[in-house]
């Protein structure tokens, strides 16, 4: 109730501010022309002014307009508006959440766009992009798919390994998509750079303790993703009708990790694994596993 109130009000203070302002009420009036190239322009415009009516308008315009080419446009005029934090850039992100869906928008390079515009917003904190990249992970296109998965993997936070992780484990899903999701499981370990790495996670708890402030991830909680991951990965492994080519990198995969909750699984795969170049991987990234400790 609260929100549609917040939009009815957005709405009549949009329509009193556009009665006010002749360029942006020029450029609403473009937005209906019969020339794709003008509506295009005004999008373009609505853009680089970033007002809340621009936004308002953008909004209303989008259900309407047939053409991919110019709701792209209004996607990009959205995330520039978003991206510079103009007035109304909260609302310009419920637009955008909206175009990434593919229950909204029938263009896939017109949900890429949007869905990327989210990921951008994440990076600078303004909303959490993982709900909707893990909705995209059922996009019907497999370029969103796919696209999303690459967006979760450089993300990197915590939340995405459970989305990551499932997206992996899903028989339904593309071979391609799990293989992805397999590969990102692991590349998300890689901040872990070793001894040198660790030593300086280590000073950095260390500094924080002497300080009484929280360090910038505790030991604990890395220790927790990395085995969340190895859970994922486990699971995989163990799974009946993985082909040997998840299985291999679901393997590689472990040995970016380089977790020790990973020493049972790999053993199951090197005494019971019917492909050999699975088995004989699973013995290399045993031995590395087991070596760490020695770092």
């Amino acid at each position: 109730m609260m929100g549609f109130c917040s939009f009815l009000l957005l709405l009549l203070w949009g329509a009193g501010a556009q009665a006010q302002d002749p360029h942006i009420q020029r450029l609403a009036q473009e937005l209906q022309s019969r020339e794709q190239g003008i509506r295009s322009q005004a999008a373009r415009s609505l853009g680089q002014v970033g007002e809340a009516q621009s936004v308002l308008l953008l909004r209303q315009a989008l259900p309407g307009e047939r053409s991919a080419a110019v709701r792209l446009e209004m996607v990009r005029a959205l995330r520039n508006i978003a991206f510079l934090r103009y007035p109304g850039y909260p609302e310009a992100l419920r637009v955008l959440q909206e175009e990434s869906s593919d229950g909204v928008e029938a263009d896939e390079l017109v949900r890429l766009r949007a869905t990327e515009a989210l990921w951008e917003a994440g990076k600078k904190d303004l909303l959490d992009p993982v709900p909707f990249l893990r909705r995209n992970l059922g996009d019907r296109s497999q370029r969103l798919r796919l696209a999303a998965v690459e967006m979760l993997r450089k993300l990197g936070t915590p939340s995405t390994i459970d989305a990551l992780g499932q997206a992996a484990l899903d028989q339904a899903q593309p071979e391609t998509v799990r293989l992805k999701a397999i590969e990102a499981l692991g590349a998300a370990a890689q901040v872990d750079l070793g001894p040198v790495g660790r030593q300086v996670q280590e000073d950095n708890i260390e500094m924080a303790r002497r300080l009484g402030t929280q360090p910038l991830e505790p030991a604990s909680s890395l220790a927790a993703r990395h085995q969340l991951q190895i859970r994922y990965l486990s699971a995989l492994l163990r799974e009946p009708r993985a082909s040997s080519t998840l299985a291999l990198r679901a393997v590689k995969s472990i040995g970016q990790v380089k977790d020790r909750s990973a020493v049972p699984v790999l053993r199951e795969v090197i005494a019971n694994h019917r492909d050999e170049a699975v088995r004989l991987q699973a013995t290399k990234v045993l031995s590395h596993v087991l070596a760490r400790q020695y770092e």
